[in-house]
């Protein structure tokens, strides 16, 4: 069965198995069982069917999970519902670690943490784990993105060369989303938004507590001074959300002043 949205097809998925890990940043009720019917990625109408550009991603705020300290990324799990290249050998799919701030969706505006490359040749109804080292702050959130190329540029046209992300209808914590230009999405979009609510990719962190800057430190120098009171202050003042927003809720106001005051003071 498929369904199109806009350039955007589903396509088949089915069972994967689990990888160990120590602490698991995870959204989906069922985390390793892969169906049919879910995935949605920007491709073309016109036969053969060619995914464009497509990114999907997740954001894990740290105290959703109980994490009042950093946390440093070990692996990254995703699904991939399939993955079909008859023109090509292998396709490069990126993992991408950002931190952005507490609460916030993913977003275009992160800070890149960390990345790796993985070249993957056909395959379906599985989930990938690759090994991607990044960490993130205190009192912020983790954006993992699954960045997948065009394949109508990489390729040469329309010739069939495609991938579909995998997931499932089981539920979730918080949505995932999408990110395509060529279907208009300009910048991420839940797959809610978008008339797809019982699309939930896989997409799962793992790693351990710690890590990270001190947020305090904002001139990264590794002592607190009163360099980290003018820095805080210019950001505050640009609107800086990504180094100003200390308290997460995505807007600037007293409170972020008083929660890094109470960070600098505390130490790191």
């Amino acid at each position: 069965m498929q369904k199109k949205f806009a350039f955007a097809t589903i396509a088949v998925a089915g069972l994967a198995t689990a990888a160990s890990a120590q602490i698991r940043l995870s959204q989906n009720l069922e985390e390793f069982l892969v169906t049919g019917g879910v995935g949605v990625a920007c491709a073309s109408t016109a036969a053969p069917q060619t995914t464009t550009e497509n990114s999907f991603a997740r954001s894990f705020t740290l105290a959703d999970f109980g994490i009042s300290e950093g946390f440093t990324v070990s692996t990254v799990e995703f699904g991939i519902e399939s993955l079909r290249l008859p023109t090509l050998i292998e396709a490069d799919i990126t993992v991408n670690l950002y931190q952005v701030p507490a609460g916030s969706p993913p977003t275009v505006a992160g800070t890149l943490v960390g990345s790796t490359v993985v070249a993957l040749g056909d395959r379906s109804l599985e989930v990938i784990t690759v090994d991607v080292d990044g960490s993130v702050d205190a009192g912020t959130a983790l954006m993992v993105e699954i960045d997948v190329p065009n394949f109508q540029d990489l390729s040469g046209g329309l010739t069939g060369d495609v991938y579909f992300p995998g997931g499932n209808s089981f539920g979730q914590d918080a949505p995932s989303y999408l990110f395509s230009a060529s279907c208009g999405l300009t910048e991420y979009t839940s797959y809610d938004a978008i008339a797809f609510p019982d699309t939930h990719l896989i997409i799962i962190a793992e790693g351990d507590v710690g890590g990270g800057g001190c947020r305090a430190d904002i001139d990264g120098d590794g002592v607190l001074t009163i360099f980290d009171f003018l820095a805080f202050q210019n950001a505050f003042d640009a609107g800086d959300l990504s180094v100003a927003d200390f308290d997460g809720d995505g807007v600037l106001t007293i409170f972020d002043f008083l929660t890094f005051q109470n960070e600098f003071d505390a130490g790191c």
